[in-house]
């Protein structure tokens, strides 16, 4: 008896050689019918016996394209029509279900083209097929389809045109395929955007590298500044024409071997370098061979490996790395026009390594690293964005919903019908650029999803951009604005990631960050919270401290050295020598009205000071921070350290974390000249303890059996590793932190979403 089924395919099935796929299978088991792409996902109409159906559907879901993956298959029975054969058809639209897919780094396929010289692309630095290359960022719209991409202007050739057409090629519907005859092209430029005379641009690029000189290199998701990592003058001038002083410069090896010359590589890093994300990988330096000014003052390099064609056959010029950072004047979002480029990097770069394809959607590198067994990421952008995270249960049913994340690190997340969609990292949006571009995005993605905004959600602060953009959005379309306090965010995006159905029971929220506005309107940051999507309780928290100086608090770390140790009445004029303390404590004594703060990122720099760590003024965030992990690392007897005091005080309705004892012992330690490294070790284990010490004391009074641990500190691997190790003792406690999003202000956006839709269900039970 004959069958007629329609199956939909949702999930990342676009892009991905997934409809040449479905069209072998049709072929191997003799099915007719035809497939499409639409918005909901991948359409398949299947005429053929109940037998076919059957081996059908699991060939489908067996053995799929690398680059697919399916959430849902959906089928039912439909009428019969006359089908004659199985083809591929015409791509529709429709309501959006299916997924915008990221840049998928280049395959090994596609190397072996590059590289054979008996291949038509041999050299040709824009190759690609469905397993790689470009999606996110040359995509307009949905469905994915070459004339919604910036590949529209380019006609395939004859060749180029058959491999499309061919179900049994692996460019078959490829959207940016191309090659020298038909495709995008290099241009070679110096700074002022004059031709350089060269048939050979790659090879002439690497020879100006050797030379020392700084190239801006136009590749998948922005520009980066280039120059070689083991020439000190050119890393040098690099540093002072871009004035970033001391944050480390990211670099890429043209392959694992390289980077295991420089670095120890794990297993699980290893598998992180080679994959189709391709991310920057934070790794332990096995040695100090390459430039001093590559990190300076750190025991962790930023590699990645080259992840598109154009990038692959520059490195195979090279015996050492490149470094690649972003193009951009510091705090500025990543250029990708090729005239933006010559106006504002004249005066950085030397010359230009510009190509006539457009980048529709700017994308930062992403970063991540292997800590306590999993993946952790930093920034999440270029290969994981804009991937969709699936509802837990209770969140289905809430599309439109749009919230805008905080204002450092900025992400935001959009409800979809079928998905939450976290956005690429879009960064710090105090600059206009990086505002304009936040705008840009939001609207991008609205366009790529068809979701209107029918609801919003912001940061409590009413300071942040991102709170008054969404503020101003609301009243002018007369749409309800939810206000979220940070760090419930914080925890509510962690059980979100871990699927957690709406009606969960209560966690134990730790935070620890910089800052957020609490709901007592001081500023937050060593936060213990009872936590569910709706509500949350505020158990314990660090002393509050005043922040003298407000912002420049935050960016010299003798301020709050200076205030800890005067609130607590203990003499150390001698740390603070040349430093104007006698105003501040003219201000003290004024009563005017200061911001006071409980964070553990104010903490972590009043303790670096002391410790001789960025004396005068950190030159990017959470440098001092990152130092002092590094100066910790360096204890040579960590298993005859002990943890100093902090005293845990009750108070009507919390408990309150004294650090008096901490500071004193630490004090004591310099005056007994220990060791800095020791100190430092000490101190981050004393955060552990007194980490699992107030969860179990907690423990006895309220009812949880969840810890959820969120915010910036956790980027620490020292810290998070012993917190890790304490609680595997521990046997009836859960512990639950991030993989698929950052800890730090890159998850607070979903984590307004889900507690934004939290109120407005029990809003609508009532």
């Amino acid at each position: 008896m004959l069958l007629a089924k329609k199956i939909v395919v949702s999930g990342a099935v676009q892009g991905v050689g997934f409809r040449p796929f479905v069209y072998n299978i049709a072929q191997q088991l003799g099915v007719v019918g035809e497939v499409y792409n639409d918005s909901a996902g991948v359409v398949i109409f299947v005429q053929c016996t109940h037998t076919q159906f059957k081996q059908f559907l699991f060939r489908l879901k067996s053995n799929t394209p690398a680059l697919a993956t399916i959430t849902k298959i959906k089928t039912k029975d439909c009428q019969i029509e006359k089908y004659l054969d199985f083809s591929i058809a015409q791509s529709r639209s429709g309501e959006v279900a299916t997924r915008v897919l990221p840049d998928a780094s280049i395959c090994d396929d596609c190397i072996d083209d590059i590289t054979d010289k008996n291949n038509r692309r041999y050299g040709y630095p824009f190759t690609n097929c469905t397993h790689c290359g470009p999606r996110f960022s040359i995509i307009k719209k949905i469905p994915y389809d070459r004339k919604f991409t910036s590949m529209a202007c380019f006609t395939m050739c004859e060749k180029c045109q058959q491999e499309y057409q061919n179900p049994n090629d692996r460019r078959f519907h490829a959207q940016p395929n191309a090659c020298s005859n038909c495709g995008p092209q290099l241009q070679l430029t110096n700074s002022k955007g004059q031709d350089i005379a060269t048939d050979k641009i790659i090879a002439k690029t690497a020879t100006l590298l050797k030379q020392g000189k700084i190239i801006a290199i136009k590749g998948i998701g922005g520009f980066h500044l280039a120059c070689l990592a083991d020439i000190n003058s050119a890393v040098a001038m690099l540093r002072k024409r871009k004035h970033r002083k001391h944050k480390p410069f990211a670099l890429m090896a043209k392959d694992l071997k390289m980077v295991q010359k420089y670095c120890q590589v794990s297993k699980a890093e290893e598998v992180l370098l080679s994959s189709s994300v391709a991310p920057i990988v934070l790794l332990t330096i096995k040695n100090n061979t390459l430039s001093s000014q590559v990190a300076p003052k750190q025991k962790k390099l930023g590699f990645m490996l080259p992840y598109s064609p154009l990038h692959y056959l520059l490195l195979q010029q090279f015996d050492t790395p490149l470094v690649l950072t972003s193009g951009n004047q510091s705090h500025y979002p990543q250029i990708i026009d090729n005239q933006q480029a010559l106006q504002e990097l004249g005066g950085i770069a030397d010359y230009f390594l510009l190509h006539n394809r457009d980048i529709v959607n700017r994308l930062d590198d992403s970063v991540v690293q292997v800590c306590a067994e999993n993946t952790r990421l930093i920034r999440r952008a270029r290969g994981y964005a804009p991937t969709a995270l699936p509802f837990p249960n209770g969140f289905e049913e809430y599309q439109g919903l749009l919230a805008v994340g905080a204002e450092l690190k900025n992400t935001f997340c959009l409800f979809t019908r079928t998905n939450a969609i976290v956005s690429q990292h879009i960064g710090d949006l105090k600059t206009l650029e990086s505002y304009q571009d936040f705008m840009h995005n939001i609207a991008l993605y609205q366009r790529l999803y068809m979701t209107n905004i029918q609801r919003l959600a912001c940061d409590l602060h009413p300071d942040y951009l991102s709170s008054k953009y969404a503020d101003n959005y609301a009243q002018t379309n007369n749409i309800k604005l939810s206000t979220v306090q940070h760090h419930h965010a914080h925890i509510a995006a962690c059980l979100f990631e871990h699927g957690k159905a709406i009606d969960s029971e209560k966690v134990l929220g730790v935070v620890w960050d910089g800052i957020g506005l609490g709901a007592d309107n001081s500023l937050w940051g060593g936060e213990f919270l009872l936590v569910d999507y709706l509500s949350f309780n505020r158990l314990a928290h660090f002393e509050y401290t005043p922040l003298l100086g407000g912002d420049k608090a935050q960016s010299e770390p003798w301020r709050m050295a200076y205030m800890y140790l005067k609130q607590h009445k203990i003499a150390a004029d001698t740390c603070f020598s040349g430093k104007p303390t006698a105003e501040f404590d003219a201000l003290l004594k004024s009563n005017l009205p200061l911001n006071y703060t409980s964070s553990v990122g104010r903490l972590f720099d009043a303790v670096a000071y002391l410790l001789g760590i960025c004396t005068e003024k950190i030159s990017y965030e959470a440098q001092a921070a990152i130092e002092l992990e590094n100066m910790a690392n360096e204890c040579l007897t960590t298993k005859r350290q002990t943890a100093y005091e902090f005293e845990l005080k009750k108070a009507k309705n919390h408990t309150h974390i004294d650090i008096k004892k901490l500071w004193v012992a630490i004090l004591k330690d310099l005056k007994n000249k220990v060791k800095n490294q020791d100190i430092a070790y000490r101190f981050h284990l004393s955060l552990a303890e007194l980490l699992v010490k107030t969860v179990l004391q907690l423990q006895q009074s309220y009812t949880f059996d969840t810890v959820v641990l969120s915010g910036g500190v956790f980027h620490n691997q020292l810290i998070l590793k012993l917190v890790s190790e304490l609680f595997e003792s521990i046997g009836n406690i859960t512990l639950l932190t991030h993989s698929k999003l950052p800890c730090g202000d890159g998850s607070i956006s979903l984590g307004q979403s889900a507690i934004c839709i939290a109120r407005e269900r029990k809003y609508e039970q009532q």
